[in-house]
């Protein structure tokens, strides 16, 4: 697996670098200082999975997001836990979100595995920011409106899926296998009007559906 990261603290890529060649799995460590250099190289290299930051000069990590999320993996690792920048991470493409400070060596390596397996991954940070409205009111994960147009096992699937889990994990959790989980989420994508995992997590932890 070939991982870019993209961060214009060298001390931050230094230390990420020493956690991913200590991955099995990560074949390839490329770096890169700000988003048009990571852009330029998601380009030219193909990496596998991008590690990208929010803020960055030139351009920020979600002015290139989409871009490259268009040909690579993405997982946002930055120190920023605003909520508004990380409903515009994933609704922009990204796969995962995670905080420095937060992830051991073996948490991240998962992360990145599930990220390049498609999965989703969300910090503890993240996931609460997505389900909080306001100072300490939390929202329930999918409204009425957005329950009412799936299946009980279309419902727990999504659940799940918010609370950060791969289909693999999905799949052992409510005893299914991985394809009949992609099978379930892909019917409830259409059914709620989203077109991928990260539109259909941001809309159900949001708990904010389109009318019916």
């Amino acid at each position: 697996m070939k991982v870019l990261v993209a961060d214009d603290n060298a001390i931050v890529r230094l230390g990420v670098r020493a956690i991913l060649e200590q991955i099995g799995d990560v074949t390839e460590v490329i770096e890169a200082v700000d988003g048009v250099q990571a852009l330029e190289i998601t380009q030219s290299d193909r990496p596998d999975v991008v590690l990208l930051d929010v803020r960055m000069p030139r351009r920020s990590g979600l002015d290139v997001l989409v871009e490259i999320a268009a040909t690579a993996r993405v997982l946002m690792l930055t120190h920023s836990d605003e909520p508004e920048i990380i409903r515009a991470a994933l609704t922009g493409g990204a796969l995962g979100y995670l905080v420095h400070g937060q992830i051991t060596v073996d948490q991240l390596a998962g992360a990145i595995r599930t990220c390049h397996a498609g999965g989703m991954v969300l910090s503890k940070e993240a996931v609460a920011f997505m389900t909080v409205s306001g100072p300490a009111a939390p929202r329930p994960a999918g409204n009425a409106a957005l329950r009412s147009k799936l299946t009980a096992r279309e419902i727990e699937v999504m659940d799940a899926a918010a609370r950060g889990l791969d289909n693999a994990d999905i799949a052992r959790e409510h005893f299914l296998s991985p394809r009949t989980v992609k099978n379930y989420l892909n019917s409830a994508y259409a059914k709620i009007g989203v077109h991928n995992r990260s539109e259909a997590i941001v809309l159900w932890l949001e708990g904010e559906g389109p009318p019916l």
